[in-house]
């Protein structure tokens, strides 16, 4: 009985929480629908037409035994930028273009058809999350910033941030005298293959839409929380990252812009939450990844801007107090980027004495 209360009494603010968002709804109705409507607009108009199908193509890619195939002719680069199998390839490329959870739904398809370790699955889950470039280019830069060009700036930005946290967890050790590698007749039949990718694909598709929908509807509550300026905007950024960036066009430059898409938002995160789960990575490990990432993607993004100018300025509109709060500072991305580096280090140093 007291262990049963023990476990009540945990649950008691879980409860709160809920019957207060319950409150909420009953008695603000109208901002929840209008939340929900924004949200299913946003994947209506953005979510699906750039991400369904790269979950279809990328489940094909899986199920089809692609993945293998591409890993022979891919095994050499992968192996010597990022320490993993060829099996790891196609996954890896495919995260660069698809979209925030296409990389890490393949890596855990991946390593539930054991084609790679789950030490290599955790390190991939760490650096294959990221934006593609329909989403960056084309509905950030030129719908929310109008200009392709910083859309193309700041995916640039990401990319290269990707692939330096790639090349850095290449140093976490792998499991000695273990290969993956998938033979030539783990293919599979074309009739049996793509029915199974467009189920699975849908499946990922509607899940994806869901996140967005009820992050959609909680961040039409944060105008009610009373909240600064630019607090409420910094929040609304933290939480998704399609309206954070719509609302902080106009307000943040371009490389706080690129690190709110490096972060990626807890929605994406709730996205590909389960896959996580799946691989086991650490959660200490992937939000670290995620800080160090947003703080590359500011950098590099400040870099590039300096050899490609671009003529959005977003630092000087819009009625947010304390704008330098955004402003990028490369001292503090350096400062981010080391105490991430710091703390995930300490996390494998204590992983290894447990």
């Amino acid at each position: 009985m007291r262990e049963y209360f023990k476990k009540a009494l945990r649950r008691l603010p879980l409860l709160f929480a809920a019957l207060c968002a319950a409150a909420l709804i009953v008695a603000l109705p109208s901002v929840s629908a209008a939340g929900v409507k924004k949200g299913l607009l946003v994947c209506a108009s953005s979510a699906v037409p750039s991400l369904y199908p790269f979950c279809v193509l990328s489940a094909f890619f899986v199920r089809s035994g692609l993945c293998g195939y591409l890993g022979k002719l891919l095994e050499k680069p992968v192996r010597i930028l990022f320490n993993l199998p060829g099996s790891a390839g196609a996954t890896a490329c495919m995260s660069f273009v698809a979209g925030y959870p296409v990389g890490a739904g393949m890596t855990a398809a991946l390593f539930e058809q054991g084609r790679i370790s789950q030490a290599d699955a955790q390190r991939m889950t760490l650096f294959c999350v990221n934006a593609g470039p329909a989403f960056v280019i084309g509905g950030v830069g030129a719908g929310m910033l109008g200009s392709a060009r910083a859309g193309a700036v700041i995916f640039s930005s990401l990319t290269l941030a990707s692939l330096t946290l790639g090349l850095l967890t290449r140093f976490i050790p792998r499991e000695s005298g273990t290969e993956f590698s998938v033979p030539a007749s783990d293919f599979s039949p074309l009739s049996r293959a793509l029915p199974e990718a467009v189920t699975e694909g849908t499946k990922n598709m509607i899940s994806i839409c869901a996140w967005i929908v009820i992050f959609s509807c909680v961040s039409g509550y944060i105008p009610l929380l009373r909240l600064p300026d630019w607090a409420g905007l910094l929040l609304s950024c933290t939480l998704e990252v399609t309206g954070g960036c719509a609302s902080a066009a106009g307000i943040f430059n371009l490389p706080a812009i690129a690190a709110v898409l490096g972060w990626g938002g807890v929605s994406v995160h709730c996205q590909i939450m389960r896959h996580i789960k799946t691989c086991k990575t650490p959660l200490s490990y992937f939000f670290c990844a995620r800080l160090v990432c947003a703080a590359l993607s500011a950098l590099f993004c400040e870099g590039l801007l300096r050899v490609f100018p671009c003529p959005v300025n977003a630092v000087a509109i819009g009625s947010v107090g304390a704008p330098q709060l955004f402003s990028f500072s490369a001292p503090a991305a350096a400062a981010m980027l080391l105490s991430g580096a710091m703390l995930i280090l300490e996390l494998d140093t204590n992983e290894k004495k447990c």
